[in-house]
């Protein structure tokens, strides 16, 4: 292990990191999302959640402060995270097992890495033998997760449809650093090379590790750089999915920011095709027409407007059926 090793390590690291935290940004900056305001929502009562009541039954809501559970968020995100409960609940395809042990593999190898950290500073055999039953129950439940899951989707019709290539060559990528771990732990039960290796690390000091501890480490850097740049990314993209589309039920204000977002919104262009749309319309435009007959539309691309308007007609179209 030399001082590049180290520097890879490091690096990795804040790549990692780096590009996340951009890509949350890039995301909240996106525009507002259509919202589903699927219920029960998380966020509402206990008693709301149990038959999917929303604060707008009661009577005056409008007047009310609103009360939020932030508990019921907190439980709904964990069940999630933790126990995959959608993936449970729709198991059609019977991945929901292979899929836990690969999250899970994650999950503990994230924290058999955080163990190693701590014994940097804290020595503690107690924890020494902590990391290693973590480290040796990461390799097995992420190895075997990360590759059933493979097997299935090459086996199974109805998943092998809609898998692309690079889903082969993630679960794969995933499952050579696992493996290559459970390798180094037979190789070294100790794990003390995995020890070393933190250490040297954190400490920036150049030390001695088995060869087969250096290819699981710097599999897991290379993955670090490779994951942010790709869909693996979706546990960032979830906090928007559940508090931005599922779960907003929040009624807008206005002049409230998100009044504003709309507004801006609705004077976008429309920008495709289809028998229904008029183009060269604003969003506003185009929703507010009324009265269109599906046949008409159809025999016409732009809804009733000649292919031959310009734009200005168009907008001028537009205006007069919208009544602006």
């Amino acid at each position: 292990m030399n001082i590049f090793v180290i520097i890879t390590a490091w690096l990795s690291a804040a790549v990692f990191a780096g590009t996340a935290v951009y890509r949350f940004i890039k995301f909240a900056a996106m525009p507002l999302h259509l919202r589903w305001e699927l219920y029960p929502v998380a966020h509402e009562s206990r008693e709301k959640r149990r038959y999917g009541g929303s604060y707008m039954e009661e009577v005056d809501w409008v007047k009310m402060p609103r009360r939020r559970s932030p508990a019921g968020e907190i439980s709904s995100m964990l069940a999630e995270i933790f126990f995959l409960h959608r993936v449970k609940k729709h198991n059609r395809h019977g991945i929901w097992i292979f899929s836990i042990c690969m999250h899970w593999g994650i999950y503990l190898f994230t924290a058999w890495i955080g163990l190693l950290a701590a014994g940097s500073f804290l020595e503690s055999g107690t924890m020494a033998r902590i990391a290693n039953i973590t480290g040796v129950a990461a390799f097995v439940t992420g190895a075997s997760g990360s590759f059933m899951l493979a097997v299935k989707r090459l086996a199974e019709r109805g998943l092998r449809l809609y898998t692309a290539p690079v889903d082969y060559f993630n679960l794969m990528f995933l499952f050579a650093v696992f493996i290559t771990g459970l390798v180094s732990w037979f190789a070294d039960p100790a794990l003390s090379g995995a020890r070393a290796y933190v250490n040297g690390v954190i400490s920036f000091t150049p030390v001695s590790v088995p060869p087969v501890t250096i290819l699981n480490f710097m599999l897991l850097q290379l993955f670090l750089i490779y994951m942010p740049f790709t869909k693996m990314l979706h546990y960032i993209a979830k906090y928007f999915t559940f508090h931005k589309v599922m779960w907003d039920d929040a009624f807008k204000v206005k002049g409230s920011p998100a009044d504003g977002k709309i507004r801006e919104q609705l004077s976008y262009r429309v920008t495709w095709a289809g028998p229904h749309i008029a183009p060269d319309m604003t969003w506003l435009q185009q929703a507010q027409i009324t009265g269109v007959p599906e046949a008409e539309a159809a025999g016409s691309p732009s809804g009733g407007i000649p292919d031959t308007a310009s734009p200005e007609e168009r907008d001028a179209a537009g205006a007069g059926e919208t009544g602006e």
